[in-house]
């Protein structure tokens, strides 16, 4: 298999599940890939470059040490760790802002446990404004969930306080260019009527508009891993679920958005 700084652990993992103690060997910060648990929350989002990054260390040492077990460089690509070491001063926003408009959430017991936490994050997410920030408090740097708000105009700013124990800090830096990004990103109405005729007879419902924040999306996810091979997910909501997105496209799904009116927001979701 050949490999990059853009593929996922998991598929490593899958691969040749003996790269999980390949990998493990690195240093210990991939310790946590032995626990069942944590690898299924953490190896899914994380790529080889991610995890250079977190681990401190160069995709090189991924690549020399799964050679070995018939893994294949694909192309050179540089020490991730040097180029992402540089010191970041903390950003003026962060130095000006007040304590009490600083939201914390720790998930260290989540990782532990091996509970994702990504629900609980995106609902502190869905907390900030122009005037605060969040504060997550986490055993790593979570990059892939740094790259995901970034899309969604979040800034981030990471500092490791030790080894097992990282600060990442997020607030809302591009409010306008987030609408505009999801706009964009939206298919047309006549994508969706044309999957409803494809999927016809096939069709799943359901209605989260009744349904508190973050219970559309848990509810949605939940259906999804029920959902019969061949058929689709047809969803009314009350607006489009821009956290939701980045979910369905990371578990293999494809969804069109058609806004029907203020309030009533129609998605049809399927595999693809």
């Amino acid at each position: 298999m050949e490999i990059a700084a853009n593929t996922k652990i998991s598929a490593i993992l899958k691969a040749n599940p003996a790269a999980i103690e390949a990998i493990a060997s690195i240093n210990r910060h991939f310790e946590k890939l032995r626990n069942p648990l944590l690898r299924k929350v953490l190896a899914s989002r994380v790529t080889v470059a991610d995890a250079a990054r977190i681990g401190g260390c160069s995709e090189e040492d991924f690549y020399r040490i799964l050679e070995p077990l018939g893994f294949c460089p694909r192309a050179a690509t540089g020490n991730t760790a040097k180029q992402t070491a540089a010191v970041v001063a903390i950003p003026a926003y962060l130095e000006q802002l007040r304590p009490e408009n600083l939201l914390t959430l720790d998930v260290r017991e989540d990782i532990t446990t091996g509970n994702d936490p990504f629900l609980r994050i995106m609902a502190a997410v869905g907390r900030l404004d122009s005037s605060n920030a969040l504060q997550l408090i986490n055993t790593f740097e979570p990059t892939p969930l740094i790259d995901i708000l970034k899309k969604k105009g979040y800034a981030a700013y990471a500092e490791e306080q030790s080894p097992d124990l990282v600060h990442t800090f997020f607030w809302l830096e591009h409010l306008t260019e987030v609408g505009e990004a999801v706009a964009e990103k939206e298919p047309a109405s006549a994508d969706l009527k044309a999957l409803m005729h494809a999927y016809e007879g096939k069709l799943v419902h359901l209605d989260v508009r009744h349904l508190e924040m973050p219970q559309p999306m848990v509810s949605i996810l939940s259906h999804l891993e029920t959902l019969p091979a061949g058929a689709a997910l047809y969803v009314t909501h009350r607006q489009v679920p821009q956290f939701l997105l980045p979910k369905l496209q990371e578990r293999g799904f494809a969804v069109a958005i058609q806004q029907a009116e203020p309030g009533e927001v129609f998605l049809l979701i399927y595999k693809v």
